[in-house]
């Protein structure tokens, strides 16, 4: 590799590592600039040009994938992402009417919901978790071998009530740790990426930061945390607010399709022609990383008693006082069928 793309792929590698906040808060702030340039002027949508508040996590692929295939313009939409660092900051946007529509991890929905600061409609799924798509790491040649063993010990997670601080502490509780006896040490991955080894003897980590790890300081996955009652547990997707759920129900009807067809795709894709390019191209991978991440499972149905999993789990852990009916804030998906022809 010549010096240039050594620092081409180091420039990817270090914004990557700043935007993968969707565990770590509730998410902008360049623009990724796409192939869709033309405006289709499809009067069958209210707004066919929408801004999308995204972050740099590999199950967006199919985001992607879908302004790629033209599955957006197919629907007359021009989809522009916005990339932003958190979650946090995506939310400031959506509710500042800077972006249309926004991807987050689904604790950040229910957050602001429960909150009463934003009224906000879930219009599309993104991903749940996939085995080993996650882990908790430790480094190299640890003498960490049972669950129990961190009790005592200085673990890495993100911000309190933040979905990775409350996936490794329900885990953790599921297999018998006493909570009180362990160190949590809250920050975001870099942070624990850091410090793992060097005073945080365990932490978790999402792909693509268990592959980097692995990759960078050998460090071991010791222990898949989406397991037992956290099998499958609904990770991401998209939302909106109210009000344009409202008034522009063709639009996201559109949205919805687009990206259940897209879903669909990359879960059956051949990876290696599909999405790895993908997380090269957009999220920024290199090369020789995009083929060691685990995906996490693409999902293009909003099914409301497998989401309302993280809602209450969320309230299980003292993260949320009040229960969320996730039926009353999905718009059901508009197949684009006319119903009066039935």
């Amino acid at each position: 590799m010549r010096p240039s793309q050594r620092r081409a792929s180091g420039r990817r590698l270090a914004a990557l590592t700043a935007g993968l906040a969707v565990f770590a808060s509730v998410s902008g702030c360049g623009l990724l600039g796409g192939s869709e340039d033309e405006d289709s002027g499809n009067a069958q949508v209210e707004k066919s040009k929408i801004n999308v508040s995204v972050q740099g996590t590999i199950d967006l692929s199919a985001f992607y994938l879908a302004r790629e295939q033209g599955y957006f313009a197919d629907e007359g939409l021009k989809v522009n992402p916005i990339k932003v660092d958190s979650a946090d900051i995506g939310f400031n946007k959506l509710n500042a009417g800077e972006v249309d529509v926004i991807y987050s991890g689904y604790t950040g929905f229910f957050s602001h919901q429960a909150a009463g600061d934003m009224d906000l409609k879930l219009i599309a799924d993104a991903s749940s978790a996939a085995p080993k798509s996650n882990a908790i790491m430790v480094p190299k040649n640890s003498p960490l071998e049972e669950p129990k063993d961190l009790e005592g010990k200085t673990v890495g997670v993100t911000p309190p009530d933040t979905l990775a601080d409350i996936l490794t502490k329900a885990w953790a509780e599921a297999n018998d740790v006493d909570l009180d006896k362990v160190d949590w040490q809250p920050g975001g991955f870099s942070t624990s990426q850091k410090g793992l080894g060097k005073g945080i003897d365990a932490a978790f980590f999402p792909d693509p930061f268990i592959a980097m790890n692995q990759q960078q300081m050998g460090a071991e996955s010791r222990w898949d945390p989406m397991t037992g009652p956290l099998e499958n547990l609904p990770m991401a997707g998209y939302g909106a607010t109210a009000d344009f759920a409202k008034e522009n129900p063709k639009t996201v009807a559109a949205f919805q399709r687009a990206m259940a067809k897209a879903s669909d795709e990359a879960e059956t894709a051949d990876r290696t022609k599909v999405i790895d390019p993908i997380l090269v191209e957009h999220i920024g991978l290199p090369e020789d990383l995009a083929p060691m991440t685990t995906l996490l499972t693409f999902e293009s149905s909003l099914d409301p008693e497998r989401i309302q999993r993280v809602p209450d789990l969320m309230v299980d852990r003292g993260a949320l006082d009040k229960k969320i009916d996730v039926e009353d804030m999905i718009v059901p998906p508009d197949t684009g069928e006319d119903d009066s022809a039935k």
